[in-house]
């Protein structure tokens, strides 16, 4: 049992260094809970670091199965380049529009338009539109954008989550060449309507690892 926690903490420690702005996380296991530390770059405000704990505790909760309590969540911030920033956000797509036309029989169709580097991608999905299969097609329509952004190179998979006033994606980046499976996980707030979250919260799994993927222009 020891090694499958090793295993689910090793895990977490990934995912947690895939949210926005983080460069290092390390869970401490201890007798009366574990502590999770994470260093983020660049300064938050109180709102951006409320919300980064709670992604951390639902990231921990989904990869170890536990909550741990808030009081145990550290962020240490450590100043960034703005330079770098700069850089950083540029590399990142734009979710430029979205948009679902309905047809006949319960039919919907989905469009994603994403701006990355000066070009526009668009993906597309259909399907029926009972109920949360709207989110499963506009997940699907963001993939297929994110599939043409990247080239041939890559083939991806998400699955996505509805928790509480948050949309959770985990993306799994298979390499062609390799077959190397890599899983990354992203989080958006249900500020926006929901359609519009899935997307955003799919981009966000993968807007820190573009630059490490071999993206074709």
């Amino acid at each position: 049992m020891g090694g499958e926690r090793e295993a689910k903490l090793s895990r977490a420690e990934e995912h947690l260094c895939q949210l926005p702005g983080v460069a290092r996380a390390r869970i401490v296991q201890g007798a009366d809970g574990d502590e999770i530390h994470v260093m983020v770059s660049g300064h938050l405000d109180q709102d951006e670091i409320k919300r980064m704990k709670k992604d951390i505790e639902t990231i921990y909760l989904l990869d170890v199965g536990e909550r741990v309590d808030y009081r145990k969540v550290s962020i240490a911030q450590v100043s960034a380049a703005e330079d770098d920033m700069a850089q950083c956000a540029a590399s990142r797509p734009v979710l430029s529009r979205i948009s679902l036309e309905y047809g006949p029989s319960r039919t919907v169709t989905a469009e994603i338009h994403l701006d990355y580097m000066g070009q526009s991608h668009v993906g597309t999905a259909s399907g029926c539109s009972d109920g949360d299969l709207i989110c499963d097609i506009v997940k699907l329509a963001t993939v297929d954008a994110l599939e043409s952004m990247m080239g041939n190179g890559y083939r991806l998979q998400a699955s996505c989550e509805l928790s509480g006033d948050r949309v959770v994606s985990e993306i799994t980046v298979t390499d062609v060449s390799t077959g190397q499976r890599t899983r990354y996980i992203g989080a958006a707030y249900r500020k926006d309507d929901v359609p519009t979250s899935v997307a955003r919260s799919v981009l966000q799994a993968l807007n820190r690892q573009l630059q490490r993927l071999a993206v074709t222009q």
